[in-house]
């Protein structure tokens, strides 16, 4: 059976995330998905297996020093205050956190940032997201080189929309090949390579403008507020060169 999960999604517990979980996956179902991870940022947040009819995967992304590996299908909280206790850990120490609560991990949006480079990642994931609807918006490669990294590594590609809002869920996901409909079965077919990423559209300069927009103002004071405001603006400007 052929499944869509989209294999990175944030809620509102994220501090730019801007819909909650009822939300997201009101919006997955409607976008024909069957499953969704949920990877707040360095946070581990609890879901129930299902929502809406969708599938959860319960996941986090993961800070490091070499950019963020996102954890899924997660069998416990990962320590993170341990991750953390001397500032960002390595890659690799995310790596082996991830695998020790039982989960797989993946080296999200490697070629988002301008100036990455394959020497950067210095550590093994067990795959490589090739498909992140916000990846290009800085590098318009990003993905290809992303996909191009797994397959040097010969490591599954996969893929997620990065969703920090209901309107981006779906925006990319991973169509995986799977014996049937359940975690234990999602994380085999994706561990052996029975998935592919697939981009369906990248998200807007205005959905990132509208939830830093959301981060600026939980945290707090005028300066924040105009800053924030300033890059949706800015944000707007750049999908109308875009056209």
């Amino acid at each position: 059976m052929t499944y869509k999960a989209d294999l990175h999604v944030h809620t509102a517990a994220s501090l730019d995330g801007l819909s909650s979980l009822e939300e997201l996956t009101a919006a997955a179902k409607e976008a024909g998905l069957d499953a969704v991870a949920i990877t707040d940022h360095n946070l581990c947040t609890p879901v129930p297996q299902r929502l809406n009819g969708v599938l959860l995967i319960p996941g986090c992304e993961v800070s490091t020093r070499q950019g963020h590996v996102t954890g899924l299908f997660l069998e416990e909280p990962l320590d993170l205050e341990g991750l953390r206790k001397n500032g960002l850990p390595q890659g690799g120490d995310a790596v082996e956190e991830i695998h020790r609560r039982g989960g797989i991990a993946v080296l999200a949006h490697p070629y988002q940032s301008p100036g990455a480079a394959p020497e950067d990642f210095d550590f093994r994931p067990d795959c490589v997201e090739g498909a992140n609807a916000r990846a290009a918006l800085k590098v318009k490669e990003a993905n290809e080189r992303a996909a191009a990294l797994a397959q040097s590594l010969g490591l599954p590609a996969v893929g997620g929309s990065d969703a920090h809002s209901r309107h981006e869920v779906g925006n990319a996901y991973t169509r995986v090949q799977g014996a049937g409909l359940t975690l234990s079965e999602l994380k085999a077919a994706i561990l052996t390579g029975n998935c592919a990423p697939v981009l369906v559209r990248n998200t807007s300069h205005l959905r990132k403008g509208l939830s830093q927009f959301a981060q600026r103002k939980r945290k707090g004071g005028l300066k924040n507020l105009a800053v924030g405001a300033a890059y949706v603006l800015y944000c707007s400007w750049l999908d109308i060169l875009q056209k």
